[in-house]
């Protein structure tokens, strides 16, 4: 039994309506808005009815218009709540603050994002091309892993998996896990080279037939024995598509981590903790260790 040994971080931006300016401003510029309905006397403008669907797969014809009267109605019986909550003074509670403040600080983090993400250009056709090239596992050489997988948690001690090496199948694994008392799970499953990087994928299509192999996932790790490998290549304008939305996650993860991280390693320098409070220690290394 082999450890494929995955590491990577995905960032990802959310994405909000905003308005620009101060905030005066930007209350004088969603009050302009058409007015749609009025709840209590507070009008209900087109702005808050678009920020209701944003994110939200919108059909056409009469679908749509059907879709827009129920996020209208959301909106309207969620201003309606709000009243009665303001009437019963639950908008002065320490609770209320604490919420609200959170949820403040997420939605100006999510702006952040989005801001930085619309600095990033759309990636030229040359650069499509090139990456779709570079990956063939992903698109042209794409393969769905039909696989018998037996999921546990990751041992305290790591090196109580050295016992699990010599396990030649899945059977042994769930017996040798039964044996230590450790809690598993079998369950079929499959893996898409698509959604792999190309190191791992490299790695496992280069095992033997049927040899078992573990990943770390969700925490714990799991064995795997790959039952059937269906070829599904991605091919033309579904592949650049594809393509094109991965060069931008990318482009998006490197610049924050050029843009945002060295603001952000510069303002935790100046943070004070209180006695227990500080930040874990960085795990200590092994250089020799892979």
């Amino acid at each position: 039994m082999r450890t494929l040994v995955l590491s990577g971080l995905v960032v990802g931006a959310s994405a909000l309506v905003s308005a620009c300016g101060s905030e005066p401003k930007a209350e004088k510029q969603l009050e302009k808005g058409q007015v749609i309905a009025t709840v209590n006397g507070e009008d209900v403008t087109v702005y808050e009815l678009g920020a209701e669907l944003q994110g939200l797969d919108a059909p056409a014809g009469e679908a749509h218009k059907k879709m827009e009267q129920a996020a209208l109605q959301r909106l309207i019986d969620r201003k309606i709540l709000t009243d009665i909550a303001r009437d019963r003074k639950l908008d002065k509670t320490p609770d209320y603050l604490l919420q609200t403040r959170r949820a403040n600080e997420q939605i100006l983090v999510n702006l952040l994002q989005r801001d930085e993400a619309a600095k990033i250009p759309t990636s030229t056709t040359e650069d499509v091309e090139k990456f779709i090239a570079g990956n063939p596992w992903m698109f042209a050489e794409r393969k769905l892993l039909i696989i018998d997988q037996v999921q546990f948690p990751m041992p305290a001690d790591r090196k109580a998996l050295d016992a699990y090496k010599p396990l030649k199948t899945l059977d042994q694994v769930e017996q040798k896990l039964g044996a230590d008392g450790i809690e598993y799970r079998r369950v079929p499953t499959s893996l898409d080279t698509l959604q792999l990087p190309a190191s791992l994928t490299k790695s496992i299509m280069d095992l033997p037939q049927g040899e078992v192999f573990v990943v770390p996932a969700g925490g714990g790790l799991t064995a795997n024995r790959i039952i059937e490998i269906r070829p599904t290549p991605l091919k033309g304008p579904d592949a650049i598509k594809v393509a094109r939305d991965m060069l931008r996650r990318q482009s998006i993860a490197q610049r924050a981590s050029s843009e945002l991280e060295p603001l952000v390693k510069a303002a935790r320098a100046t943070v004070v903790y209180q006695s227990g409070y500080g930040p874990p220690e960085s795990p200590k290394t092994n250089a020799g260790a892979k």
